[in-house]
């Protein structure tokens, strides 16, 4: 084995070491758990990546296995080498795949994106603390670039009174603190001025006792026609979750959490439903859905937490679903994507749009999150235009 390709085979494993503990970190974040039991596996798998390389490249000077054949030491370290390597020429295979499945073009017919510069249009950049100021500072970070994501998804079974309906999504706004309320009135006012049907926020809402003054004036501030609907993930937990329910209620807001909810948009029977799974349960129970009437219109939304929850939305027969809790990743890389993503999937339902049978799903990158970086993932609000899918646009 040539000195240059036992250089390039550890430079693959390098990558492959990387995606397996990101990949378990990944799945971690995914489950429902004790949060200081999941933080410190989350902490023990990034210590492995950064003890694990220096570890072996001691280990093969240690024994002269640098003359040089690593991989034909035949003990463990040469088994986690081919381990890692083998993670690494499969992630370079399939992850450029999954970009470029990201987006169903049978269902995504248009889209186009406008940003908006907050930090322009408060005049400063809305951030609090140290945390935040210091990411704030990084070179390319797209924490307050505001992107307008308008995504024309034709559905399988859209009723032809629904054509042209418009669906407003948000996701994991984060309310932590470190943006401060002002980022969230723009984020309100900027819906607000697209005007859709219906606007729908799938959690990670609050996670800050502090920031709960904030809800009146910000998602209470929201309105559509059709109504505005919520459910809450994870993060919502860390506060009192029944006191924000509360108090978006108060002002209008209808909250989905674990139930279904009856509606009638331009005289077609709505049926929406809510699931804040693994974390929060119950989800709305399949056993109290009514079957479809043949001949008969009817639309079923369903909002999720995370997209993980996408086979309860195909055996719910959803006709759409709105997840979030993946934030994009936060950062991609050109090809490779994005590497975190908090879900059982890993990095495949990251954001996107998603076809299941007669299901779509939706997933966007959210607003914000715990630490306000993005690279190349800009926050986003989408609105979501529906048309119907015309026979020859469908899958086999």
């Amino acid at each position: 084995m040539t000195a240059t390709l036992v250089w390039s085979g550890l430079a693959v494993a390098a990558l492959g070491h990387g995606f397996l503990w990101t990949g378990l970190v990944n799945r971690l974040h995914g489950l429902s758990g004790p949060r200081p039991v999941i933080k410190l596996l989350t902490l023990a798998a990034f210590f492995a990546i950064l003890i694990i390389p220096p570890a072996i490249a001691w280990e093969c000077y240690r024994t002269k296995a640098n003359e040089f054949h690593p991989f034909h030491r035949g003990d463990v370290v040469a088994g986690y080498l081919w381990l890692a390597l083998a993670i690494g020429f499969l992630s370079l295979v399939v992850k450029p795949w999954v970009e470029a499945h990201r987006y169903d073009r049978t269902v995504l017919q248009k889209w186009s994106a406008d940003a908006r510069d907050i930090e322009k249009l408060l005049g400063r950049k809305p951030l609090s603390g140290a945390v935040a100021t210091v990411f704030g500072s990084l070179p390319l970070n797209e924490a307050l670039k505001l992107s307008v994501d308008r995504k024309r998804l034709a559905l399988p079974r859209l009723p032809e009174e629904l054509e042209g309906l418009t669906i407003a999504h948000i996701t994991d706004l984060h309310m932590t603190g470190r943006l401060d309320r002002e980022f969230y009135e723009v984020v309100t006012r900027q819906l607000n001025d697209l005007r859709p049907d219906v606007i729908a926020i799938t959690g990670d809402i609050i996670e800050h006792a502090a920031c709960v003054p904030w809800l009146e004036k910000t998602l209470g501030a929201l309105c559509a026609p059709l109504g505005v609907y919520f459910i809450l993930g994870n993060h919502d937990a860390f506060v009192d979750a029944g006191q924000t329910r509360e108090i978006l209620g108060d002002c209008g807001l209808a909250c989905l959490s674990g139930r279904w909810l009856k509606a009638e948009w331009n005289g077609v029977p709505i049926t929406l439903g809510g699931n804040e799974l693994p974390w929060m349960s119950p989800a709305a129970s399949l056993e109290q859905l009514t079957p479809r009437q043949p001949g008969r219109p009817e639309f079923r939304l369903v909002l999720c937490h995370t997209p993980d929850q996408f086979g309860w939305c195909v055996r719910a027969d959803a006709d759409l679903a709105l997840a979030g809790h993946t934030h994009g990743g936060q950062i991609q890389f050109p090809i490779l994507g994005s590497i975190m993503s908090p879900s059982l999937h890993g990095t495949r339902y990251a954001c996107g749009v998603f076809r299941r049978g007669e299901t779509v799903l939706h997933v966007s990158r959210g607003v914000s999150g715990e630490t306000p970086l993005r690279w190349r993932c800009p926050p986003e609000i989408a609105l979501l235009e529906l048309t119907r899918q015309q026979p020859d646009d469908k899958k086999s």
